[in-house]
């Protein structure tokens, strides 16, 4: 009777788990999207002293919205202007997302300088930045959509207005939508050609395009051509000016598409600065703040006392190396983690002792999940589904193993040992990837972005595989605890008298 009733509060403790763990991972999911980080230090940019840009009277920006180094190198007009400047490769820094990437471009502050790594909630932020743009009193900005990213930067002039929306309901603001749709490319080149010192033309198609059909579609190529026609238009209307060209992330490949994460495709994107005062050369790896670094001495601004940009000159001497503009582990999270994950695999040795019970539907669910789905990074769309289905239904013929180790280990041995041997290295493995991202205090309900290259993806899935694992060894389990009382006997009937 102890052993049956220690059996149904292990089964019960299983299934308060099993339910409670998805709901953690949708209250991660928001706050990596919704919520801002703790400011960090940034990422360590090799050293090095230079000249940089002269100021210009007239300073212009193109950045396209999810546009990849690749689908840049097909672009005629985007190439001649490169041809007649400085063509570089641009490191946009992690994570890779239009909000935090342009706030690094326009205040020179990295995404883990500012603690804004997404904050998705499409609106702008409050107070709007105090960055370049703010310092200049002519600044103009013309979006193509997204209008509130923009309204994020601090500038001067913004089109369009706060009342064109993205997504409208009712006819009148269809209706507004429709009259900016018609207009923007106009109200650009009005920016452009105008006296402003500083204009800046935000495109928004190829990263939709990018989202709908995947990086590598023709829908996203036919956006990047379109878009180079616009390019090609904005030059045409300011030929004097001093033009920087950029992209605040690439996309993955894919159905649809992608961005956030680490990849580099994702991360390193094209870029060209040309004009009067830059030379005729071709670079190699810089970060994004060496860019705003540049805009700002372009437009003799002045940047944080924090700001990481080196001059031109330097960003150009001194590349980064591939991966230089990744965010580093602390060693303190680095370190704990490894214990972590350590002592799991130390309980799975100690408690699983013969190879059939050693949790192989997990290693076998991680290996389908990678080999099928994909690495989870930040740049994979189905690792922020709330249900999770594009990933469980993977692995959910792997927990038939669970079930199986589970049924035929309770008659041979104690359910604790087996509930040990299957579920110390899911668990733990869920414990590490949070203690590396730094997301305990999210789940103890903080308000806060637990957002680190790697980890922080790697909690979603992780997550749903710990919580159907203890389901599945739940119901295993309650089953071995049920079928003796199913499969007794009843007692005997007593003797009748004859009639």
């Amino acid at each position: 009777m102890r052993q049956r009733i220690t059996g149904l509060v292990i089964v019960g403790v299983l299934a308060t788990l099993a339910w409670e763990l998805p709901q953690v991972r949708r209250r991660m999911l928001q706050d990596v999207t919704r919520r801002d980080a703790v400011p960090s230090e940034p990422a360590a940019l090799p050293g090095g002293a230079g000249v940089g840009l002269s100021p210009s009277p007239r300073t212009r920006v193109v950045l396209i919205d999810g546009l990849s180094a690749r689908a840049a190198s097909t672009m005629r007009a985007w190439q001649a202007l490169c041809a007649r400047g400085v063509a570089v490769t641009v490191d946009v820094g992690f994570p890779t997302v239009s909000l935090p990437v342009e706030v690094t471009l326009w205040s020179g502050l990295t995404q883990q300088q500012t603690g804004i790594v997404n904050n998705h909630d499409e609106g702008p932020l409050e107070p709007p930045l105090r960055g370049i743009p703010s310092q200049l009193p002519d600044s103009w900005v013309v979006a193509e959509n997204h209008g509130w990213i923009v309204r994020s930067l601090g500038f001067a002039q913004i089109e369009p207005a706060a009342d064109v929306t993205d997504h409208p309901t009712d006819a009148a603001g269809k209706a507004r939508r429709a009259a900016w749709e018609a207009a923007w490319r106009a109200r650009a080149r009005a920016a452009v050609a105008s006296p402003a010192q500083l204009a800046f033309v935000h495109i928004l198609s190829v990263d939709s395009a990018g989202h709908a059909h995947g990086g590598d579609s023709p829908e996203y190529r036919a956006a990047a051509q379109a878009a180079d026609e616009v390019v090609d238009t904005l030059v045409a209307a300011a030929p004097s000016a001093r033009w920087f060209l950029l992209s605040d992330h690439g996309h993955l490949g894919g159905p649809r598409g992608g961005h956030g994460g680490e990849e580099r495709d994702v991360r390193q994107v094209g870029s060209c600065l040309a004009g009067a005062g830059l030379p005729m050369r071709r670079g190699g790896l810089v970060h994004l703040a060496d860019i705003a670094r540049a805009i700002a001495d372009s437009t003799g601004t002045t940047l944080d006392h924090e700001a990481r940009g080196r001059p031109l000159s330097a960003a150009l001497a001194a590349p980064l190396a591939p991966d230089d503009a990744l965010p580093a582990m602390t060693l303190g999270s680095g370190a704990i983690a490894i214990l972590v994950l350590a002592a799991g695999i130390a309980l799975t040795i100690v408690f699983a002792r013969v190879f059939w019970l050693v949790p192989w539907w997990f290693v076998l669910a991680c290996l389908a999940l990678v080999m099928i789905r994909g690495e989870p990074t930040l740049s994979t769309p189905f690792i922020y589904k709330p249900e999770g289905r594009d990933m469980y239904l993977v692995w959910l013929p792997m927990l038939a193993l669970a079930v199986a180790a589970t049924w035929f280990g309770v008659r041979r041995t104690t359910l604790p040992r087996v509930v040990v041997a299957q579920l110390a290295l899911p668990f733990a493995a869920v414990a590490t990837a949070i203690t590396a991202c730094g997301g305990w205090a999210a789940v103890l309900g903080a308000d806060v972005a637990p957002v680190v290259p790697r980890f922080t993806a790697y909690t979603s899935p992780l997550l749903l595989m710990a919580s159907h694992g203890a389901a599945a060894v739940a119901l295993a389990a309650l089953a071995t605890l049920v079928r003796p009382v199913f499969g007794r006997r009843g007692p005997p009937e007593p003797p009748r008298t004859a009639p």
